[in-house]
């Protein structure tokens, strides 16, 4: 199983490669191959089982095969697609122990064993698990929804439901060789990171940036840049990372949604998110760019 941490072999070329690019973006291949039907699952294939939004691992990988357990413990099964030339499923459980050997690790904790390509199988398997227990009746009339492709489908009224993903921006704002960090009050205990928060409707990413930035802590901004993105199982949103350069105004935190707030030198910083994250990337990113090693 490779793991996300850099290989001591890589050659200063590689590890460069890696600073200024998230790996989540450097391998283009899925870890899943999606097909439009949809079959009957036997012994053979691949099951992914969550239960609390956590996955069974065992000894950091995963659990390919379905532990004995009554149907009555399954909530769901949602079929992926190919993996490694086997059918694919995630697996939504309850009331399952985890049997000798094996763990139920939140995805937080996943995201920091697996590789990038098992973890975006992962994080894509329980979020589609998930809507298809959330989405199985019609919001419109109340009657069962049925699978059509990557759709579910009203079998009354015919409305189509489709996987949602929730857009929400992610910034690291600056000011010379400052940057912005932010306690959240949901946050482990010490970690600081950079700002964040969901797109709103009627309103592109880039006014949600400003919007937020200005709501949670009460400053301007300006020279907004687009970085990069990164999928965020949590529960189904994407990231959408920018940078942009202080204009103006005081620190003035909301409470309801920062605990702390801050400038930081870059050469500086509290306990940070990690290389996983995109908030992570992004302040090393902005390192490297300085040419600071954090």
């Amino acid at each position: 199983m490779h793991q996300l941490a850099l290989d001591r072999q890589d050659t200063k070329a590689d590890q460069v490669k890696k600073s200024l690019f998230p790996a989540w973006t450097l391998s283009q291949e899925k870890a899943v191959f999606v097909n439009q039907h949809h079959p009957s699952p036997d012994l053979d294939d691949c099951f992914m089982l969550f239960q609390d939004r956590a996955l069974l691992l065992r000894n950091r990988e995963f659990v390919y095969s379905v532990p004995p357990f009554s149907e009555s413990k399954m909530i769901a099964r949602e079929f992926l697609g190919i993996y490694e030339n086997r059918n694919c499923y995630a697996v939504l459980v309850q009331n399952c122990t985890a049997a000798a050997g094996n763990a139920w690790l939140a995805m937080r904790e996943v995201r920091e064993i697996l590789s990038i390509k098992n973890y975006a199988m992962a994080s894509r398997g329980l979020q589609l698990a998930e809507w298809a227990i959330c989405q199985k009746f019609c919001g419109r009339c109340g009657e069962i929804n049925k699978r059509n492709g990557a759709a579910r489908v009203c079998s009354c009224c015919g409305k189509e439901y489709f996987p949602p993903v929730a857009p929400s921006m992610i910034v690291l704002v600056y000011d010379g060789e400052r940057i912005l960090l932010a306690r959240s009050p949901s946050y482990p205990k010490n970690l600081y990171s950079i700002l964040s928060g969901f797109v709103e409707p009627g309103e592109s990413v880039e006014q949600s940036v400003h919007r937020e930035v200005f709501e949670e802590v009460g400053i301007k901004i300006c020279n907004l840049e687009y970085v990069a993105s990164q999928p965020w199982p949590f529960p189904h949103s994407l990231m959408l990372g920018y940078q942009a350069q202080y204009s103006g105004g005081e620190i003035k935190k909301d409470p309801a949604e920062i605990d702390d707030a801050h400038w930081y030198a870059i050469h500086d910083l509290p306990l940070i998110p990690s290389m996983s994250t995109i908030a992570g990337w992004m302040i090393r990113k902005r390192q490297h760019d300085l040419g600071i090693n954090g």
